[in-house]
């Protein structure tokens, strides 16, 4: 089991990435061994692969050692993890959903942003093992010949490398 942290646009907020543990839900993160003393003063939201926690006051630097070793215990002991009312069972539609909105809504779209576009999420699929992002470009993206570098190698290779699996994005 391997586990790091990596920043995100928000400095309160950590992504804890996750390998070798199958995550049990999708969802906020209400109670788990190890964490429990945490939850408190961090937000904590289980997706595929990673584990997105926001520390309420800022700090991480007074807790992170802390919350990384509570977090390796938790992983530990994942079928005693207990869900918020909006955790679901991890199915891959959702799970490809929640990664492309995170990248869209993050260093993505942020791309897209700091050239007069955006980036609009319009289906996520998995059909016969297929997944398949639906995207539109907006905005000065729209039509722009570099869009194809933002969406190909930039958003579907993020996704296929947080899925582990090969996802394929189209501009509709």
């Amino acid at each position: 089991m391997a586990v790091h942290p990596e920043a995100t646009a928000d400095p309160a907020t950590l992504r804890w990435m996750i390998s070798g543990v199958s995550l049990p839900f999708a969802g906020e993160l209400v109670s788990a061994p190890g964490l429990d003393e945490f939850l408190d003063r961090v937000r904590v939201e289980v997706t595929v692969g990673a584990v997105i926690a926001t520390a309420l006051d800022g700090d991480w630097g007074r807790i992170g050692a802390g919350f990384r070793t509570g977090l390796t215990v938790a992983l530990e002991r994942t079928d005693d993890w207990v869900g918020g009312p909006d955790a679901q069972a991890l199915d891959e539609v959702l799970t490809l959903r929640r990664c492309a909105d995170e990248l869209i809504a993050g260093p993505v779209g942020a791309v897209a942003t700091m050239h007069g576009g955006s980036i609009e999420l319009v289906d996520v699929t998995v059909h016969r093992g297929q997944r398949t992002v639906d995207v539109a470009m907006k905005g000065a993206c729209r039509g722009c010949p570099a869009a194809i570098i933002t969406l190909h190698q930039r958003l579907e290779r993020q996704l296929s490398l947080r899925l582990r699996e090969p996802v394929s994005v189209r501009e509709v």
